[in-house]
């Protein structure tokens, strides 16, 4: 169950949803009001009546303990003792309103498990319901194709790929990028600051920018990237909770460096498919930005050890294999959290 339509900041009207070929007959659009409030939107359909037609063993609500529809589905699948899970991904320990904090208890009181998206988000959990099974269960990101670059004499190529947002480090990138003699950024992406780096561009700064490529042909993106960086910042309420693009570009063979912040230390870590910098250290950035400018060898090898890794962790075979240890989990649990 999906909500019928939806709202975003990079898309003027609100939108369908799309289905995979796979999921063909398995995906039910469903009226809900305040489209494009991720944690705030509410179903019209009534879930109760879903949930006796479906008659489900087990069920599974991908949104965050503190999400109005985690508590409007959570209620009417406790109404049916249907043992439930739900996700995590936060990874800050932020002080929400006091109805998100109501919700947030009574989820957790009643799920069977938690879905955490990154061993930060499973702690946070934990200190809040310890006795909650947490399993570390990551985003998944589908297979992309390996493409070849095409042939011809080009610079060294730092890739972005992203929302051009100041949270995301951009300017230090460029910063570091300009360091190195025969060094060039791209930027693929859009964003309340694309004018600003279109501006350094006129100025001749070693930056190109992108705007046109859609998600589906990022793996020719990735192609032209000799590494992909990720140098975001923390903020008081906001820090990497996953990082997807760095799964993406090791996925399509390219190597990755990426910040202190938030999860992006543990993607690398888990994949060996990069480097870490310090967070808002240009000189730390650009020593490593360097050490992969002057040594293919390192490149070929972190790219290649680290997408044997995506393949073993983040995966959709890998992460459907630990959901579903999760949900079988929680029917065979003392009464599901019921």
């Amino acid at each position: 169950m999906v909500p019928n339509r939806w709202r975003h900041e990079y898309k003027g009207d609100a939108f369908e949803p799309e289905c995979l070929p796979e999921l063909t007959g398995r995906v039910a659009g469903m009226r809900i009001i305040l489209p494009g409030r991720v944690q705030r939107h509410l179903y019209v359909t009534n879930p109760a009546r879903v949930i006796e037609r479906l008659q489900p063993d087990v069920a599974f609500i991908e949104q965050e303990p503190t999400a109005l529809p985690t508590l409007q589905w959570g209620h009417a699948l406790r109404r049916a003792r249907v043992p439930f899970g739900m996700q995590a991904a936060e990874n800050l320990p932020r002080r929400y309103p006091l109805p998100a904090r109501i919700a947030r208890a009574w989820t957790l009181r009643s799920a069977a498990f938690v879905a955490a998206r990154s061993p930060t988000a499973a702690r946070l959990v934990s200190t809040m319901a310890p006795r909650l099974p947490t399993p570390v269960i990551p985003h998944h990101v589908p297979e992309w194709p390996r493409v070849s670059d095409p042939p011809g004499e080009r610079p060294f190529t730092v890739g972005f790929a992203g929302r051009l947002v100041p949270e995301k480090g951009i300017d230090d990138l460029l910063e570091a990028v300009a360091g190195l003699p025969g060094a060039r950024l791209r930027l693929v992406g859009n964003g309340p600051l694309l004018g600003h780096f279109q501006a350094r561009a006129l100025a001749g700064e070693p930056v190109e920018i992108d705007t046109d490529t859609s998600h589906n042909e990022m793996a020719h993106a990735y192609a032209g990237f000799d590494v992909l960086a990720l140098p975001s910042h923390t903020t008081p309420g906001w820090t990497e909770q996953f990082g997807r693009v760095l799964v993406e570009a090791l996925w399509c063979g390219v190597p990755v460096v990426g910040s202190s912040s938030g999860e992006i230390p543990w993607v690398i870590d888990t994949t060996g498919g990069g480097l870490v910098f310090r967070e808002g250290d240009v000189g730390d950035l650009r020593g490593r930005l360097g050490e992969l400018q002057s040594d293919p060898e390192l490149r070929l090898r972190l790219a290649e050890q680290g997408r044997a890794a995506v393949q073993r962790h983040f995966s959709v075979a890998a992460v459907a294999a630990e959901l579903d240890r999760a949900l079988r989990g929680a029917l065979t649990a003392d009464g599901g959290g019921m």
